[in-house]
């Protein structure tokens, strides 16, 4: 059970006694910003990430896997409806480099969406994540985004998703009676939020993140 479910009645020093006495989990906060993979490991034993999350995720495939195509789309739809988020794709540009440029873009985040659905989370996945902070910041990316532009497509992307597990959830098809809608929302919960750290640790100021890949 989770610890919210093992609750029992006991007195202020009870509890003092129980936080004195609960075994820590020993974190180097050093290699946090030095060691990606490290911190992915921190991340998901503190957002308590199992197997079975994994197994719900990439059960999901089957229900957004003819999804992504539209999922990507309709996400530059909507980076085009606001001006500070066109202006990272169109500023400077021509209208030929602009449809070159997204191309490029949505090809890649296409196949990051298929990655996320279908492949093991591994070093492999931790650096493919990693690599979508680094490739929208000053250090070594194509295209520069301010982090609030990050975080908020972030919760977009994940709204969007938690959307059609639910949508296929009540649909009637087959296989939707006994799908695991809310496992699955919670496990991609998990994810994108694991998503959302290694993307903002490129934008931390206290130092440059080592890439994963070193």
């Amino acid at each position: 059970k989770q610890w919210y479910q093992r609750r029992v009645a006991i007195t202020a020093g009870e509890y003092k006694s129980y936080l004195r006495n609960k075994m820590i989990h020993e974190i180097e906060e050093d290699r946090l910003y030095s060691d990606v993979q490290y911190r992915f490991g921190y991340l998901a034993k503190f957002l308590n990430v199992t197997p079975h999350d994994i197994e719900l995720i990439h059960g999901s495939a089957a229900v957004l896997g003819s999804k992504v195509d539209g999922l990507v789309d309709a996400i530059y739809d909507h980076l085009f409806s606001f001006s500070v988020t066109k202006d990272v794709f169109c500023k400077g540009y021509s209208d030929d480099q602009i449809d070159k440029r997204i191309k490029i873009l949505k090809g890649s985040l296409n196949r990051f969406l298929v990655r996320l659905v279908t492949k093991p989370y591994d070093a492999d996945m931790v650096t493919a994540m990693d690599n979508i902070g680094k490739s929208h910041t000053n250090y070594g990316g194509r295209i520069h985004v301010r982090l609030v532009h990050m975080n908020v497509l972030l919760g977009f992307v994940q709204d969007a998703i938690i959307g059609e597990l639910y949508k296929f959830k009540h649909s009637g098809e087959k296989g939707s009676e006994s799908f695991d809608a809310e496992g699955t929302v919670r496990a991609f919960g998990k994810a994108i939020t694991i998503l959302k750290d290694l993307i903002t640790r490129w934008y931390e100021p206290r130092e440059i993140p080592s890439p994963a890949s070193e």
